[in-house]
């Protein structure tokens, strides 16, 4: 019989437990990250929803509207409608 025992190392298991502690501090900073696109693209979505519902009502009152004609096709014109960070693009037949 040797003198070994059978179970782990002070080492091995505070190398473990760093590993483990590691793989959670990543998951916790991803998962921050996606909290914070999620909540982004909830407002970018509300923006958009709004915009929607101006233009469908004819309503141009707090939005942006810019026209512009193309240089290549002159009896085009671009109308861009925007509300803060979205828009909606236009092409009109003059």
């Amino acid at each position: 019989m040797s003198g070994r025992s059978e179970g782990f190392t002070l080492i091995e298991v505070l190398v473990a437990i760093s590993i483990i502690a590691f793989a959670f501090t990543m998951l916790l900073e991803i998962l921050s990250g996606a909290s914070l696109k999620y909540e982004r693209s909830r407002e970018e979505f509300k923006d958009m929803v709004f915009l929607d519902r101006k233009l469908k009502e004819r309503d141009h009152e707090g939005i942006s509207v810019s026209r512009k004609k193309l240089p290549d096709f002159p009896r085009i014109s671009e109308v861009v409608y925007s509300y803060k960070g979205v828009f909606f693009v236009k092409y009109e037949a003059n």
